[in-house]
């Protein structure tokens, strides 16, 4: 019980600063038109310093198993949700006809929150050697979702949005990890400022997420159609957990991959599964209900996943 209580204090600030988005933008004083250029200095400065700030010096990282397992099973566990987004369709209601609903409910079943959540939780329950492996299993995922999730949400061919791997993040991951291998440290000022810019990264984002959401409350009903939402957060936050920790189970994974894979099993849809559907012309009102109930759900179900995890994997 003392564990559950740990990670329930890790869990709770990080819903709480989407709390204070939501809020901010409740109160008229977050409009909506600076999203993106906040969002846009978060991807391309202060996350690229976390990821350098976590990378150099990293052990965990240079060893050539952990990097080639990690990005790999990131993508197994994306692919994997995906599956089971496209054998519960007809569960969920929807015909072969509704094909855009179709879409949003494969990508919000498949589509986990690999970024804004596990990385304050990692800070909060781990160390700078697991949040660094965490950046690199994400790689894994970044490749899918500019690839597969995009084909299938638009009917595109799955070269049509290949550049958009190459992103800011990624390139600092690439950076990061030649200058951790070749041993070389930034300059004391330099990593001080990475760190203190990097610190700013997740709080900023999760603050974000908070006012998207509450945008896309004042326009899309909640209570409509509940079915595909409801079935959808019992297959993301029930039974995709329990698969991937058994199938993790299997394998001699590192520490700190197994405690990325803990976490990443206990997230909820990504509300980036709300962004790619309006951006592909899908069902984004359905993905957002899916982002919506999954998070609120997550709330419980995340500290529950996370102590489960720890007593399969650790």
């Amino acid at each position: 019980m003392e564990g559950f209580w740990i990670i329930t204090q890790a869990s709770v600030p990080v819903f709480l600063m989407m709390g204070v988005g939501y809020l901010l933008c409740a109160l008229k004083q977050f409009p909506k038109e600076s999203f993106n250029a906040i969002l846009n200095i978060d991807v391309k400065a202060l996350i690229p310093c976390l990821i350098v700030d976590s990378i150099l010096g990293n052990q965990a990282l240079k060893n050539f198993g952990t990097l080639l397992s990690a990005p790999v099973f990131g993508i197994f566990m994306l692919l994997m949700g995906l599956g089971a987004g496209l054998l519960t369709r007809k569960l969920a209601g929807i015909s072969k006809e509704e094909v855009l609903q179709g879409r949003s409910y494969t990508v919000s079943v498949g589509l986990f929150n690999y970024g804004y959540i596990p990385f304050p939780l990692a800070l909060a329950l781990y160390d700078q050697e697991t949040v660094g492996v965490l950046f690199v299993f994400n790689v894994g995922i970044e490749v899918c979702v500019w690839t597969i999730v995009v084909a299938l949400l638009s009917g595109y061919s799955l070269l049509k949005e290949w550049k958009k791997i190459f992103n800011m993040p990624l390139l600092a991951i690439v950076f990061s990890l030649i200058l951790n291998f070749a041993g070389v440290p930034l300059p004391g000022v330099l990593r001080q400022t990475c760190h203190a810019l990097g610190q700013c990264a997740y709080p900023l984002g999760l603050v974000v997420c908070g006012g998207v959401i509450y945008n896309l409350c004042q326009k899309e009903s909640v209570l409509d159609h509940l079915r595909a939402p409801v079935i959808a957060t019992a297959i993301r936050c029930g039974v995709l957990p329990i698969l991937t920790l058994l199938i993790a189970m299997l394998f001699p994974f590192s520490v700190e991959l197994k405690r990325v894979i803990i976490l990443q099993a206990a997230m909820p849809t990504a509300v980036f599964a709300m962004v790619l559907s309006q951006m592909f012309n899908a069902d984004s009102g359905l993905a957002f209900r899916v982002v919506l109930v999954s998070t609120l759900l997550s709330v419980v179900t995340t500290p529950i996943w996370i102590q489960i995890g720890t007593k399969m994997l650790m």
